[in-house]
Order: structure tokens, then sequence, then C-alpha cells
């Protein structure tokens, strides 16, 4: 032994350089290893998002364990209508119970670390019996660690860490789990509440767009932000499109629900109009947190055929109030006319070689039937019945329907040309409602040409076949319809007569009576010069 090394000995210098060294690399250790902790954390929270699986997220956990820790596989029990169940597995093949297996609450280590939210341990060589062994010794799993997982101070399931080592937890690898058991947690309740707000989300849609009416989501400044599947079938709007001058003219005569929500925040409703289609619409304001206007839901309902079917009601009990009249008119011209009828045949058979008598008793009888003919088809015009449809002529309908108004138009000067197909085939109709719509037409065409500034007062009847449907035109040559109102005169109740010699109906029914027929009524007009009014009806085979 030489000098320095006996001064060595006798102070002890040597000896405190290594032990210094020997704390210093393992304190460098513990700071590796606490680095490491904090990054496997860091890791798992930066890589989970919202949408992650629970499943994806145990494999990204695992993975970030195998790191630092001799970790295997990873699972996690959740509960569930306060039972506690197997919920997911990783690597998923390594299994032997099935998942969604309910833990006992008796003999479980499971249910006791997620009763007590204290940490277990597990080691193949204790001889303890519980529920999860004969699992834990199929796996070949030599020791794991059970921890529990909590979020805002609620236990929602247990962590499960298995080894096939004999791996040994010291305090801070303990108190490390426990913070990374809450990390995890943490991530699987926000995915959970993002997973029940995806499925509100998805169930609101659903909902909205299956819902039958139009509803719209509409920006301040009028731009569609977002709409259902029924929006799209009549409004030519898409997302991002601006509505707002639409629905000004929409609303014509009323206020604009829309721009009335803007300006007054509350509620509103009003009727559109809309290619000849009415729609009861109320707009719902939408406020941000500030309180301003974030949006406008917009509510469409087609009440068309509701209007319709309200027109036809009325007119229909004004029609059964001039069938009664008729009926009484009838029961009391009837007799009368029998006898003349009657006596005046019985007059033509004895002074038929009376030259001079005879052409006055053939007038006689002539107007005497015409007379029967005129309360037949009143009559008839009136009754009110459940349409039967069978084949018939639209020809014939022009026939019928001029001998109710014949009279009344030609003793206003208006001239009356009839053009009638005698090829023209049988459509499958009702013959009365076909005839009250050519009636309404001819009644227009009067009613227009009598104010009309015209020497030559003409109604043109036409009917023609083409492109599989039977036709009807009535013309006049009257003042034609102003372009502001045309989109309205099919409307319920709309116009331009006063209230003694209109009442809006017979437009709307006469379309409705076209639909009914699987046609269409249409109309095109020179303002000043005169109007023609076209009925279309399909001869299609399924329908004769």
């Amino acid at each position: 032994m030489n000098r320095l090394e006996m001064i060595d000995l006798l102070t002890g210098v040597q000896s405190s350089k290594r032990n210094y060294y020997s704390e210093l690399k393992t304190t460098v250790d513990q700071l590796k290893k606490k680095n490491s902790q904090l990054e496997i954390i860091n890791e798992v929270m930066r890589s989970f998002t919202v949408d992650f699986s629970v499943a994806h997220m145990l494999e990204n956990a695992l993975a970030k364990l195998k790191t630092v820790y001799p970790i295997d596989r990873v699972s996690a029990a959740l509960v569930d209508d306060h039972k506690l169940a197997l919920s997911y597995v990783y690597p998923e093949h390594d299994i032997y119970l099935e998942k969604n297996t309910l833990f006992p609450k008796e003999d479980s280590l499971y249910h006791k670390v997620f009763t007590t939210g204290q940490y277990a341990f597990y080691d193949e060589n204790e001889n303890e019996a519980f529920f999860e062994k004969e699992a834990f010794q199929h796996l070949g799993l030599a020791s794991v660690h059970l921890f529990p997982l909590k979020s805002s101070g609620k236990t929602i399931g247990v962590l499960s860490l298995g080894s096939r080592t004999h791996f040994q937890c010291d305090e801070d690898d303990i108190s490390f789990f426990f913070h990374f058991a809450d990390q995890i947690a943490v991530c699987m309740e926000n995915a959970r509440l993002y997973g029940e707000v995806l499925a509100g989300k998805q169930q609101w849609e659903e909902t909205f767009r299956a819902v039958s009416d139009a509803i719209l989501i509409i920006a301040p400044d009028g731009t569609i932000l977002s709409r259902n599947d029924a929006a799209r079938l009549d409004w030519p709007f898409d997302i991002g499109e601006n509505i707002g001058q639409f629905m000004e003219q929409a609303a014509r005569s009323t206020e604009d629900p829309f721009q009335m929500t803007i300006q007054t925040k509350k509620p509103q409703s009003a009727e559109l109009h809309y290619k000849n289609k009415i729609y009861d619409c109320s707009c719902y304001p939408l406020f941000g947190i500030d309180g301003s206007i974030d949006a406008v839901i917009l509510y469409r309902k087609d009440v068309t055929e509701k209007r319709l079917m309200e027109a036809q009601l009325m007119h229909s009990g004004q029609l059964a109030a001039i069938g009664e009249m008729a009926a009484g008119v009838a029961h009391e011209l009837n007799n009368p006319l029998t006898a003349i009828i009657g006596n005046t045949q019985l007059l033509l058979r004895t002074q038929s070689a009376n030259k001079d008598i005879k052409p006055l008793l053939d007038d006689i009888d002539q107007c005497g039937k015409r007379c029967r003919t005129i309360i037949r088809s009143l009559l008839a015009f009136s009754r009110q019945e459940i349409p039967i449809f069978k084949p018939c002529s639209l020809s014939d309908a022009v026939t019928e329907a001029l001998r109710l108004t014949r009279r009344q138009i030609e003793q206003h000067h208006i001239s009356i040309e009839v053009d009638l197909d005698p090829a023209l085939p049988l459509l499958n109709g009702n013959l009365q409602q076909l005839v009250q719509v050519a009636v309404n037409l001819l009644m227009n065409a009067k009613d227009a040409l009598t104010i009309a500034p015209v020497d030559e007062k003409k109604i043109h009847i036409q009917t023609e076949f083409q492109n599989e449907s039977a036709i009807l035109s009535i013309a006049d040559n009257g003042i034609g319809i102003a372009k502001e109102v045309l989109d309205d005169i099919f409307h319920p109740f709309f116009t331009t007569k006063d209230a003694d010699n209109g009442t809006g109906l017979g437009l709307s029914v006469s379309l409705g009576i076209a639909q009914a027929h699987d046609g269409t009524l249409s109309v095109t007009t020179n303002e000043g010069s005169g109007t023609t009014f076209s009925l279309s009806i399909p001869l299609s085979a399924e329908r004769l």
C-alpha cells in the first residue's frame, strides 16, 4: 500500500466519492423516471381527442407505459347502472372473461378497488381466493395492479395493469399510477360526454331531416345556414343563399315574418304565397349569450290543400242552398210544365194539319222541354254527391255548361264561338265537376268582357286531344290579367271583383278539381288583349 492509498483509507475520501456518485446516479435515475412518467401522461393527454375511442386510448396508454414499465396488458371495468362490468381490454385478444362480465360485490379485487377507492395488487404466489384469480392465471399474469378510475370526485371504474413478470411498485410508482388513472378517467368521461352530445346531435339532425314540413335556420342577414330535406321540395334555395328578398315578395299583403322577428325579437307568423301554393310560416328567434339574435328558425307548412278544402266546403254550402232552392223551384214548375208539354203534344196530334197553328205549338213544346232541361241541369249541378269517376266527355261538359250560362253571356252582347272535337276520346272523370269548372271559366270570361272596352266581345271555346290529354280552352278578348296579381288568382278567396260579384272561390275550386283528375289548370294572358284558361286532363290507360 503506498502512501496515497493509506491516506485515502485513513481519511475515507475515496469512500465518500463513491457514495456521492452512487447517490448522484440514483437521483439522476429517479429524475429520468419522473420525466418519463410525466412524458407518458403528457403523451396520453396530448394524443387524446374527444372522438378518440376508449379502445384506442388504452392501446395508446399501453404503448407509452411499456417504455418505462413491464406492463403487458391493460383493461378497464366501468360502472353502468350501479353495476361494475369488464368494458375494455387491450390487447383485444388477451382476454379470458367476456366483455360486459359483471364483477360480484363479494370476493372481487375489482369491486374492492371500486368500493374503497384504494390500490390493490395481485401476485401469482398469493394463496388468497377471489373472483378474478382464475382469469389472471389463465392469462399467465404474474402480477396485476389495480387502481380506481375517478372523475370529478366520483369513481367511475377500475384500471387494471397486468404483467407477466413479477413487477412490484414502490410508493412513487403507485402515486404515478393513481395520477395516470385519474387522467385516463378524465379522458374516458370526456369521451362519454362527447358520445352523448354526438348521439343527441345525430338524433336532433335525424329528427330535423325527418320532419315533413320545411324548417330553415337563417342568419340575421337572410343567409340560409341549414335546412331539412322538406325545405328543398318547393323553395329553390340552397345553404349559403340569401332568402331575404324572396320572403318580402312571398309575404305580399302581410308583413315579412322574418324581418318582423329580427325587429321585434319575438316569434312572428304570416301566410306566404309562392307558385300557386299557400304556406303558413312561423319564425322563431335564436338568441346568443349577449341577448342578440344569432339566427332565426323558419317553420313552413304547406296549407294549400287545406285552404282548397275550406273553399270547397264553403262553396258546397252555397251549392247546397242553391240545390234546396232549385228543388223547390223544380217542384213548383214541374207540374205546370208537365201540363204545358202534355197539352201541347195533344194539340199537335189534333191540329197537325193546321199549318198556321202547328209552328206555334212546336215552339211551345220546344220551350217547355228546354225549361225542363234547364231545371234538371240546375239540380244536377247543385246536387251534393260523392264524386264518382267514370268515362265521360269534356265536350259534353262544355255543352252542359253552356245550357246554364249561354243566356247570361249573350245578354251582355258577347258572342260565343264553339269548336268541339267530335272525336275527342272519353276520359275517366266526374262530369258534374267538369261542368262546374267550365261554368266557372265561362262566368269569369263573361265578367272580364263586361268591363272590357272592346267593340266585338267574344268567347272562344275549344276542345282537342293533344299529348294523350283532353284539353279544354276558354279564351276571351277582354282586358287580360295584371302581372302583379297573376300568381294569386288560384288562391282561395282572392278576387279582383267587388263583394257582390265574386267570392274568390271559383278558380281555386276549379284548380282542385283539375288536380283531382290528375290534370292541370293553366292560364296565359296578355294584359289589355285577353286571357286563355286551359284545362288539361290525361287519358292514361290506368284511369280508363
